[in-house]
């Protein structure tokens, strides 16, 4: 993760640098485009080779999530672990070609972020205040 972490933060700071704000704010995918001007000799597309090696950053990322959603089925509903890396991983395999734009994907990101939001900020401790007053009654009685 913290290499992982380190390229974003060195993509982040080459774009920043390359591209003026409205560039930034007119390009989709600043890193490809910046990969498209490097031209080598041996391979005439390098901006190939840098989608496989994103692939590699992304990947560790993408298991920690799976991993994370496998083990939260498996302590909710005893289902065995091995089973829900196949449960999710085919629910995700069906679900990633139904979002064909980027307004959709952007869609998606804006209502996954409010629905966090909501539950880490809102749920979580109203949860826990709940909890704490439930003990509390059942201490007095």
């Amino acid at each position: 993760m913290l290499s992982s972490t380190a390229l974003y933060l060195y993509t982040t700071l080459i774009s920043f640098g390359y591209y003026s704000e409205g560039q930034l704010q007119k390009e989709v995918w600043a890193t490809l485009t910046t990969w498209k001007i490097v031209h080598l000799p041996v391979v005439e597309r390098f901006e190939y080779v840098g989608i496989a090696n994103w692939c590699l950053i992304i990947l560790p990322n993408a298991c920690l999530a799976l991993w994370c959603a496998t083990r939260l089925l498996k302590q909710t509903y005893l289902l065995p672990q091995r089973i829900g890396v196949y449960l999710v991983g085919a629910i995700a395999v069906c679900i990633i070609p139904i979002f064909d734009t980027r307004q959709e994907i952007n869609l998606l990101n804006a209502l996954l972020g409010d629905f966090g939001f909501i539950v880490n900020f809102i749920y979580l401790p109203l949860l826990l205040i709940l909890i704490w007053m439930v003990k509390k009654v059942k201490k007095k009685t």
